[in-house]
Formats: C-alpha cells, sequence, structure tokens
C-alpha cells in the first residue's frame, strides 16, 4: 500500500478533483488527501495513487466519482452550531421575510449528516409550532452522509448543545447514546446530492430566500468561490433574500453585490430587493 504521494501525482489528483467540485488542496494539506484516498485504494485493491489517478479519468471510472467525493469531503458538525446565527435567522430575518410572504424557501446548502437543516427545522417550530411557514432543501455533494441525513441517527457530541427538553421533544433515544430525529422533523427536509460548481444541478434549485452556506466554500479557491457567490446572487436567491457563511467566513475580497447586514452577534449577506 502507498503511503506518499508523488507531486506529480498529487498536483494532477488535486486538480482532478477541483475541476469536479471546486474544492481544492493547499499543498500543505497533501497528507490529508493521503490518508483519505488510501480507504479508496484498499476498497479497489490498489497499491498506487496513480494506478487510482488513471481509473478516475477512465471511462469505467465515473461510477467511482460518488466515492471519491465522500472521501475528500469533510464532515464535523452539531446541532445549533453558531447558535447567535441560528438566532439571527429565527428571530431577524424569518420574520422579516414573513412580512412579505406567507411560505419561505430555505437551502442548507451542503448539509452534511443533516444537522444544519433539521436545526432550522427546530428553531422555526420553537417559534412557530410544527406546521412551519418554510419548505426546506438540503443539499451535499456525497451520497453517503446524505443517507446518513436521512436516517437521522446521531450520538451525544451532535445534540451537546441541546438541552433534556429539546431532546425528548425533538429526539427518540434509540439507544446508550444515540438519539433519531423525530419523523415530524424529517418530513420537513427534502435531501438532495447538488455539487456546488455544476451548474446543471444549481438550474434544478428554484428561488430561494435564504441560503445557509456555512464552512463550505473555505475549501474552494477564489475563483470557484466567485463562481458559487455569483450564482446564489444572481440565480436563486430572491429579491431582498440572505446569505449565511460559517461565522468567520468573509465574501469581503470577492467582487459582489451583497449588502453586509449586522445582527445581534451576527453577520448576514443581503440581495437588494
Amino acid at each position: 500500500m502507498a503511503e506518499k504521494m508523488d507531486p506529480k501525482t498529487f498536483e494532477d489528483i488535486r486538480k482532478f478533483i477541483y475541476e469536479k467540485s471546486g474544492i481544492f488542496f493547499e499543498k500543505n494539506k497533501e497528507y490529508l488527501l493521503v490518508n483519505r484516498l488510501k480507504k479508496r485504494l484498499d476498497a479497489l485493491k490498489m497499491s498506487t495513487f496513480e494506478e487510482y489517478l488513471r481509473y478516475i479519468k477512465s471511462p469505467s471510472g465515473a461510477k467511482e466519482m460518488t466515492n471519491l467525493f465522500d472521501a475528500v469531503t469533510i464532515n464535523e458538525t452539531y446541532f445549533f452550531r453558531h447558535i447567535n446565527q441560528i438566532n439571527a435567522f429565527k428571530d431577524s430575518i424569518v420574520p422579516e421575510i414573513l412580512k412579505r410572504k406567507r411560505m419561505m424557501t430555505i437551502w442548507s446548502a451542503a448539509c452534511s449528516s443533516g444537522e444544519e437543516p433539521y436545526t432550522l427545522v427546530i428553531a422555526l417550530m420553537e417559534k412557530y409550532g410544527q406546521n412551519i411557514p418554510a419548505r426546506i432543501l438540503a443539499s451535499d455533494i456525497s451520497n453517503e452522509i446524505l443517507e446518513k441525513a436521512k436516517k437521522g441517527i446521531y450520538g451525544e457530541y451532535s445534540l451537546k448543545e441541546l438541552s433534556l427538553d429539546m431532546k425528548k421533544k425533538y429526539f427518540d433515544n434509540i439507544g446508550p447514546g444515540k438519539y433519531q430525529i423525530k419523523d415530524f422533523v424529517k418530513r420537513k427536509c427534502v435531501f438532495k446530492n447538488i455539487n456546488l460548481t455544476d451548474d446543471r444541478q444549481l438550474r434544478s434549485i428554484g428561488k430561494m430566500d435564504v441560503i445557509f452556506c456555512r464552512n463550505v466554500l473555505i475549501y474552494f479557491d477564489n475563483t470557484s468561490r466567485q463562481k458559487v457567490i455569483d450564482k446564489f446572487y444572481n440565480d436563486i436567491l430572491n429579491p431582498g433574500g440572505y446569505l449565511i457563511l460559517g461565522a468567520t467566513e468573509s465574501i469581503s475580497r470577492l467582487k459582489t453585490k451583497f449588502k453586509l447586514c449586522h445582527f445581534k452577534m451576527a453577520i448576514a449577506y443581503q440581495k437588494a430587493e
């Protein structure tokens, strides 16, 4: 089994992943790419990264794309992560949008294993009851992680920010330290495989009032980042809609028409009305 990747192979695999997904591995992240792809070499009984590169570039390698994306995407999240952003969404953004319309559309882009979209459902249910005034699309590039999201089974770490009452209200305890999201929450989310750099897939989304795209664009380079931000603004967000990035993310270095909006201990970006 290969333990190292020679410089040319790293460049070629990095370029291939970037072209297919927008995810860019910096030179100092080579170890991360090596560790993540070792599992695929094991599964395919391959001995070198060069062999794997030839395979994914070949016509028969098309079926490997899902496994490749599953291997290289990073999925670390939990319910009510960055609570100030969730509060700004629930207490300020949602009421403002509902002054203009009775039902709003929300997209959790790169939803990982489902903690974010289910958090949005729970936050809205706490405010509006089970019949929430929103439709929620949740997407990710990884089929494996989407299947986990659809099952909605989580450990203690994912629920660490929730009170005991909230756990009882929205989850079934199905074993020691294992919780499953209740069906009435699950039914409010539609899950879909979407690559943020795939124009054809993005056209299928429709119009959104709020986009959560947190801690995703940090893995893109500026060119891909600019492309995604432009798509959000020009094609997907409704006038007056909001984009919410990760708590430490910024698009200040990009050319954009978004207006920066300040909330209590949180920021968001708004499209002009």
